[in-house]
């Protein structure tokens, strides 16, 4: 195990992985600023602003870990096409770090975890999926 987590290039993962939280959350920004854009054309004017935080307080809670897991399995596949040996723990350790991540910057609760298990699996499967063996 030690060996194998020498293999690890730290750097690239943790790279990614601070990647793929920002494309995570810049995701649900577009979303509920399109939402509110589109409100504001659709009034000719100021948009409501307790329909865009109605918006907001609906979608991203599951809009977020959604593109959190999606994100974190491309992160993953570019990875795992970057690196010579230990291509499925470099998506592991990169789904561990996208977790982590997310935890201490939005809280431990059961979604979390819920969360974490599907980032790391997603982590994992891009990093097998990739053509490297």
């Amino acid at each position: 195990m030690t060996n194998q987590l020498s293999q690890i290039k730290w750097g690239r993962v943790i790279l990614t992985a601070l990647v793929v939280y920002v494309l995570s959350f810049l995701t649900i920004f577009i979303i509920v600023t399109g939402y509110a854009s589109y409100l504001a054309f659709q009034m000719r004017g100021a948009p409501d602003q307790t329909m865009i935080m109605a918006f907001a307080n609906t979608y991203a809670p599951w809009i977020g870990p959604i593109c959190l897991i999606l994100f974190t399995f491309l992160g993953a596949l570019h990875v795992a096409r970057r690196v010579e040996s230990a291509v499925q723990l470099h998506g592991i350790v990169l789904g561990a770090f996208a977790t982590l991540l997310n935890a201490i910057l939005s809280g431990f609760d059961l979604s979390t975890l819920a969360t974490a298990i599907l980032t790391i699996g997603a982590g994992w499967l891009g990093s097998k999926m990739s053509n490297r063996k």
